[in-house]
């Protein structure tokens, strides 16, 4: 089999170098003298590995708590704080209140008006009478939520040592504080931290605690999203609580703002409903209550027209609603006349997957961007891989565009890959037990077991028959057929997913929807010096690639190369101007940053590394598509907002 993809590498490249053949040749031929040893022990230490490697990697704890020793994560699986912390006497003083040796702690807020916000915790140094400091970089801070919570319930706990480093991480400047650059819990009303000195005789003294820190209601709506429906005069609105409740939105037209009622329906998932560890393991600093998903369908919308929405949560205390947002209504397929924006690209994560600020940057950006209208996301998303927090993080993070314009996902490695524990459990109806595992991939467990299962409950994507969810979809925009499919799934001839996009594309009117646009996240054509994922991308063209012809699709867009990179147009079996589609990879908004050469291919024509972005496509006309990559920066940056990249793709009709 292995054999088998390298030959179709040099048939679908056929220009490529002596050193490009004998590199990945002899990588093979070295795998296969390993199998001929000893078959079924490589591969389980490959699968073992790996899986063990992607919960040290990114299974980041509540407040992503950085080890001082490795510069990495506190592994949540192997924290001795928490060890220390759940199994530990402690003691109380009676005299707590009035101990004027205890540090005294403090907050720079104590009440959150809203998710994400900042916060910074400090404390006093105080010292014994000969002088020494009585607070040790061994001593401990937890963070209780609600305030009342045992001390053996606490929702995250680290070390002075590890407190200082994590802080001045995050941009603190002080020994004696704590900054938390966002602090994302959505279920519960109140916390407190509190101030724990470890005994040399094993014991530990509660010291001190803070004042309560107020938190929005749990009732609150929060994570506010829009999305197109396949009926145009719909729009799906997505909110999330700590609560449970009965959904509800009032919306109408600016003249009218709250004169129609709609309710809608909740549900959410668990630990046991994920496939693997992390993502399925409970305990501290591991799997967080996401609360309740509802969605709400807006229906008999006038097209292309704004409308005000607010949502809420009906229970027996009344509703608690979320501010006054608006949106503008879809405009139905066959409207030709009509130029429009929107914005697309893959791989954004946030900051507190350790990756820098990129993923905010582009967040930022894409709210500050003049009347688009919408945001199309292949895959990569939160990057959360089993850290459950990481995806409320996210959600609010891109709230603040999502509320406006409708945001179309698709699924990637990150949110769907998977060794085992699939069966009954994924999503995407599949028999399989560990997901797409083809022998010629590398389609690994970079899930961390999640397997889909958080983004098809925070997601509701346009319905068709066959159609599969957030995995595989379309919809019409105006002059634009969109169609999202999941490289993470078979592809092959006969495969669900490929006789869906084969009648699929057969449905597409090109009359009304002259653009015909494909968006996975996994890219067919990438010219990046990375082999295992060349190999993929050359087993997707043979999968999709003569369909992409025959039904000529004018665009691909893909990520999962944290990187840019334009092909020719017309690119069909490696050739320019044969006949196929532009293939663009934007996988740069906010996923850690690729560094690699480039295969010498002749199809590359734009490449960009080391700068987060996104596209940015104007439909001018029937025939005139304009595409842009932006460059995202902070708002001081003279190179934010910056047109690294653009293209005209002329088509005659």
């Amino acid at each position: 089999d292995y054999l088998l993809i390298f030959e179709m590498m040099v048939i679908a490249e056929g220009n490529l170098s002596c050193w490009q053949i004998l590199f990945p040749l002899s990588f093979i031929l070295l795998f296969l003298f390993f199998v001929s040893l000893n078959i079924t022990s490589v591969e389980i230490i490959t699968y073992v590995d790996t899986e063990s490697l992607n919960q040290e990697r990114l299974a980041a704890t509540l407040l992503s708590i950085v080890d001082p020793k490795t510069g990495k994560y506190v592994n949540p699986f192997q924290n001795s704080v928490y060890r220390i912390l759940k199994h530990t006497p402690i003691i109380e003083p009676n005299f707590l209140d009035t101990n004027s040796n205890a540090p005294i702690l403090s907050l720079d807020k104590e009440k959150m008006t809203t998710l994400r916000q900042p916060l910074t915790l400090s404390w006093t140094m105080p010292v014994h009478q000969n002088g020494h400091p009585i607070v040790d970089s061994h001593d401990i801070i937890a963070l209780y939520c609600p305030e009342t919570a045992d001390y053996d319930n606490f929702l995250e706990a680290a070390t002075l040592e590890q407190v200082h480093i994590t802080s001045s991480r995050n941009g603190g400047s002080r020994e004696n504080e704590w900054f938390i650059p966002s602090l994302t819990i959505t279920t519960h009303e109140s916390c407190q931290f509190r101030f724990f000195d470890r005994q040399s005789n094993g014991t530990l003294n509660l010291l001190s605690s803070s004042p309560i820190l107020h938190l929005p209601s749990t009732k609150t709506p929060k994570h506010i999203h829009l999305a197109y429906s396949k009926d145009y005069k719909e729009m799906v609105i997505q909110f999330n609580t700590g609560e449970k409740g009965k959904p509800i939105a009032l919306y109408g037209t600016p003249d009218n703002p709250t004169g129609n009622k709609a309710e809608g329906e909740s549900h959410t998932y668990t630990a046991g409903d994920l496939c693997g560890a992390p993502a399925n393991q409970t305990g501290v600093g591991k799997f967080q209550d996401p609360g309740f998903f509802h969605v709400i369908s807006l229906r008999n919308l006038e097209p292309n027209r704004s409308y005000t929405y607010k949502v809420g949560l009906a229970s027996g205390q009344g509703i608690v609603w979320s501010d006054t947002l608006s949106f503008v209504s879809a405009i139905p397929a066959g409207n030709l006349k009509v130029s429009f924006s929107y914005v697309v690209y893959g791989d954004q994560a946030c900051p507190s997957v350790g990756w820098g600020d990129g993923g905010a940057w582009t967040a930022a950006m894409a709210a500050r961007e003049k009347n688009i209208r919408a945001v199309h996301h292949f895959g990569g998303l939160s990057y959360a891989m089993g850290a459950s927090h990481i995806w409320d993080e996210w959600m609010q993070m891109i709230e603040p565009f999502a509320s406006k314009v409708p945001l179309m996902v698709g699924i990637g490695n990150p949110e769907y890959d998977y060794f085992r524990g699939g069966k009954g459990e994924d999503p995407s109806r599949t028999n399989d037990n560990h997901g797409f595992q083809p022998e010629w991939g590398n389609f690994g467990a970079d899930s961390g077991g999640e397997c889909g299962i958080p983004v098809i409950n925070r997601f509701t994507m346009p319905s068709s028959p066959n159609s599969n969810g957030v995995f595989w979809y379309s919809h019409d925009f105006a002059s634009v057929h969109t169609i999202m499919l999941s490289s993470e799934h078979n592809m092959s001839l006969g495969s669900d997913q490929h006789k869906w996009f084969l009648e699929d594309l057969k449905s597409v009117n090109r009359s009304l929807t002259p653009w015909l646009i494909v968006e996975l996240h996994r890219p067919l054509y990438q010219s990046e010096f990375f082999w295992s994922d060349n190999s993929v991308g050359i087993g997707i063209r043979y999968e999709i690639e003569e369909l992409l012809y025959e039904f000529k699709v004018d665009l691909v867009l893909a990520g999962h190369y944290h990187s840019y990179l334009r092909t020719c147009d017309g690119l069909y079996q490696s050739k320019c101007s044969n006949g196929g589609p532009t293939h663009i990879c934007i996988g740069s908004a906010g996923a850690k940053l690729d560094v690699a050469m480039l295969y010498p291919q002749n199809w590359t024509e734009s490449f960009i590394e080391q700068k987060w972005g996104y596209g940015r496509i104007t439909i001018a006309n029937v025939s005139a598509l304009h595409f842009e990559f932006v460059q995202a920066g902070g708002e001081k940056d003279i190179n934010t907002g910056k047109v690294g990249d653009d293209v005209w793709i002329i088509r005659e009709r």
